[in-house]
């Protein structure tokens, strides 16, 4: 089982293409967005009510193969206080036991996975795969190099705080987010 984390602040077509990319790998793919990312400088701009549903949103955008494969877990957003993998790794592991679980990282959560509670812990529940783009520095774990697609959700909120509406969000995003005026849209 395939586990992308992440802020989602909001999912785009990159977190897609990955999905994509890595579908054929596993068996489930689980998206977790994050509750509250200790680690991120400043909070999300959504709620994590509204990046756990921009996520579900984002999966009707997929095919309806990949649609049977992923799936979108509350276990991090249903969470108060900080949200830590090590303990998302815990609970998915009482639940499902016999599974084998592989986090998917960018490289960007790769370079600072030495500051997550209890890493070395995190690394004997889960094998870590990287996406890697090129260019980027190795990680000390496994890597895929997929074509990776030059997207950030920065640039998508600067795009909508400027009165742009970016085209690296799927069609279900970018209504859910209009619909709610989030990022600034109009």
């Amino acid at each position: 089982v395939g586990i992308l984390g992440g802020t989602f602040d909001p999912p785009h077509l990159g977190h897609l293409h990955v999905i994509e990319a890595l579908a054929n790998k596993f068996d489930q793919i689980m998206v977790i967005p994050t509750g509250d990312p200790y680690l991120r400088p400043a909070n999300p701009i959504a709620s994590p009510g509204e990046r756990l549903e921009m996520c579900s949103k984002a999966l009707e955008d997929l095919s309806d193969e990949l649609q049977g494969k992923v799936v979108v877990l509350d276990i991090e957003t249903s969470r108060k206080g900080a949200t830590y993998t090590f303990d998302t790794l815990q609970s998915l592991r009482a639940f499902f036991p016999k599974d084998d679980f592989t986090l998917i990282l960018g490289s960007d959560a790769a370079a600072t996975f030495h500051k997550w509670k209890r890493s070395e812990d995190v690394k004997k529940q889960a094998d870590v795969l990287v996406v890697r783009r090129p260019g980027d520095i190795k990680s000390e774990f496994k890597e895929i190099e997929i074509s990776a697609l030059d997207v950030s959700a920065t640039q998508i909120r600067e795009d909508f705080a400027k009165g742009k509406t970016p085209d690296t969000i799927s069609p279900s995003v970018l209504n859910y987010i209009k619909d709610r005026g989030l990022y600034g849209s109009r």
